[in-house]
């Protein structure tokens, strides 16, 4: 058992050590030697998170977007606020205009939660952020030459070195803000561009948590954090769960340190959609270099309103969805910093879309 797992609030199971990627030199991402069990992975891949940070980084950094075909399922599936995309080739065609557009961009790794195994797949959680300049018009309006630093968040499905379910989203708010663009005017540039095929989320009856272990410790306890916290609207539950020192990184490029100024960001997320729900539709975990991190994918399934963190301008009681990815870093039973990526952006498209 790791030392980080002593006094966490719910039990781990032992699973193989795999690669560290948190605050670690290039020596020493190169400690873990032991291969996981990986059936049809190319061979030179140690392990699940190996193999994401690396074809992330060939992809990307390296420029070999044509490996999409060997690491992506022809009839791969990938979900965002953007809409469904299908086939592999569709992949290499958003890869490539993506990295036209921002031609000096790069990546950078913050964290890889994981679970499953060779058989029955891997579910991968990866967090991390890109730095580039605004030199092409967008989605989102005219280059303005300035620089930006974006975080994104991407939940994988991968069996035998193919990736055939993704869930994609990228802090867009924080990118628009950043180059000198009105958030207002860049979501209704978005709503104005027709999606082929809508990715649509029904409204929950109640909160869910579906894992690749439905009744593990880790998932009950994201369920309760979610459900006693968020779905209660009980903000005074908070420090339950968190250090009083906290620190989160919330979508927009916001910032909160401390119980109380998270639970501000809490309630501006909700004053938005005042009537939402959570669903929980994953949970996962990695034991890493500085505490275990829980990554949590979750829907906020309600009706937009004026105020809060998507502005005052809004059209009224619209039905939307806000897909998010968490990441919680653990030290003992509180959590003690937080990342957390959405796409308000989006979210504002489709109040103005609907």
């Amino acid at each position: 058992m790791s030392e980080h797992q002593l006094t966490l609030p719910f039990k781990l199971p032992a699973r193989a050590a795999v690669r560290r990627i948190r605050k670690l030199g290039q020596a020493e991402l190169q400690e873990i030697r032991a291969r996981q069990p990986m059936a049809g992975f190319e061979d030179r891949f140690t392990d699940i998170v190996d193999y994401i940070v690396r074809i992330t980084d060939e992809i990307w950094q390296d420029r070999a977007v044509g490996y999409i075909r060997d690491t992506y399922d022809a009839e791969c599936t990938i979900y965002s606020h953007y809409g469904v995309t299908r086939t592999a080739e569709a992949v290499v065609r958003s890869t490539l205009a993506g990295i036209a557009s921002a031609p000096d961009g790069d990546t950078h790794h913050l964290n890889v939660a994981w679970d499953g195994d060779e058989a029955q797949g891997f579910y991968t959680a990866h967090l991390g952020f890109g730095r580039a300049t605004n030199i092409a018009p967008s989605l989102y309006g005219p280059a303005t030459g300035r620089s930006y630093l974006m975080r994104f968040a991407a939940d994988c499905v991968s069996r035998a070195n193919k990736i055939h379910t993704e869930w994609l989203v990228r802090d867009n708010g924080a990118m628009v803000r950043q180059v000198g663009l009105d958030v207002d005017e860049a979501a209704r540039l978005v709503a104005a561009n027709p999606i082929a095929e809508p990715y649509t989320i029904a409204a929950p009856a109640a909160l869910l948590a579906h894992t690749s272990e439905p009744r593990a410790p880790v998932a009950e306890w994201a369920q309760s954090l979610f459900e006693s916290v968020w779905n209660a609207r009980r903000f005074d539950r908070l420090p339950q769960f968190y250090a009083d020192d906290a620190v989160l990184h919330s979508g927009g490029a916001r910032t909160a340190q401390g119980v109380a100024a998270i639970g501000m960001l809490a309630i501006e997320i909700l004053a938005s959609i005042p009537d939402g729900t959570m669903q929980i539709e994953h949970v996962c975990w990695s034991d890493e270099s500085d505490g275990v991190i829980v990554a949590v994918r979750w829907v906020l399934v309600g009706s937009s309103a004026r105020g809060g963190i998507l502005g005052r301008h809004l059209p009224v009681g619209r039905p939307v969805f806000m897909m998010g990815i968490s990441h919680f870093r653990l030290a003992g039973p509180l959590i003690v910093e937080e990342w957390t990526v959405f796409d308000e952006i989006a979210v504002m498209a489709m109040a103005y879309r609907s």
